[in-house]
């Protein structure tokens, strides 16, 4: 069985068409670019940078109570898309980077988008509810924005996915990616200790991780529904004469995304565990 083609046919890369990590590099950038521009505009009229925040940045910021969420609940999901400062910026692109390649390249570009999305919006789930329950420990709250909690979620995961994954493979046998994530964590943890319902948001981002991999690892894919809204969404909108063309050519979609399946499930729990058609489908498809 030539499982090693189909692994490196599998290998994402920044340029490729439909790239899940560049996608949420993109939406990342794009709303820093915004915000700063938006910054420039203020700056240059004169206008004080506390009214510049109340009007512009609290409009991305997610508030420190499920009561003033009330009056702006769509910063429940773009709050882990928004950052500020510049070097908050780079600081999470660079994690998310350095652990979403390795999943992405790993499990395919279904699942990174459903782990940064669960474990932004949890996160922020655990931080209301920890100013809630806490308001004496974590009095003064502020409200939060960045991706923080989504990364450590992908961190968590992609290690769970590829324990024994060795970075630097030259460096001594290579680093394995374990360490990389504990000293991310450890960073991210004793910074995130300054506002312990932070801290708690990043522990239960942290716990989605583990438990959407785990769940993956069984045969649960928690984050399907986001693909197939995301495919009614993209073919809704689409020109009239491109849904035809995808209509007329739907069995050759049906074995291609038959084979994509069960590249994504070798991928996560190793060939010896297909199924015997899972096999000689791969098997009959190397052949042709």
């Amino acid at each position: 069985m030539p499982q090693q083609r189909f692994m490196s046919n599998r290998k994402m890369l920044l340029g490729e068409d439909r790239n899940a990590l560049v996608f949420l590099f993109a939406v990342n950038m794009t709303i820093f670019v915004l915000i700063s521009f938006l910054k420039t505009v203020y700056y240059l009229t004169d206008t004080p940078l506390e009214l510049f925040e109340r009007q512009i940045v609290d409009f991305f910021r997610m508030p420190s109570s499920f009561g003033a969420l009330l009056h702006k609940p769509w910063t429940f999901l773009i709050h882990f898309f928004s950052q500020y400062q510049f070097w908050q910026l780079v600081s999470s692109m660079l994690w998310l980077w350095s652990f979403g390649y390795i999943f992405q390249d790993l499990s395919g570009n279904k699942h990174i988008i459903p782990v940064y999305i669960y474990a932004g919006a949890t996160g922020a789930i655990g931080f209301l509810t920890a100013n809630a329950l806490l308001p004496g420990l974590v009095n003064g709250a502020q409200p939060i924005m960045g991706a923080g909690a989504s990364i450590v979620g992908i961190a968590v995961a992609t290690t769970v996915l590829a324990p024994k994954y060795k970075l630097f493979p030259l460096v001594y046998g290579g680093i394995p990616l374990w360490v990389l994530t504990l000293i991310f964590l450890v960073l991210d943890f004793s910074t995130s200790m300054v506002v312990p319902s932070i801290l708690i948001s990043h522990i239960t981002a942290a716990i989605v991780g583990f438990g959407y991999m785990r769940l993956l690892q069984n045969g649960t894919n928690t984050g399907d529904w986001m693909i197939r809204f995301y495919h009614w969404g993209n073919n809704l909108l689409a020109p009239k004469n491109t849904r035809i063309v995808k209509a007329d050519t739907r069995g050759f979609d049906s074995t291609e995304n038959k084979l994509n399946a069960i590249l994504d499930k070798m991928n996560i729990v190793g060939y010896d565990n297909l199924t015997e058609s899972e096999k000689a489908f791969l098997k009959s498809a190397s052949q042709e």
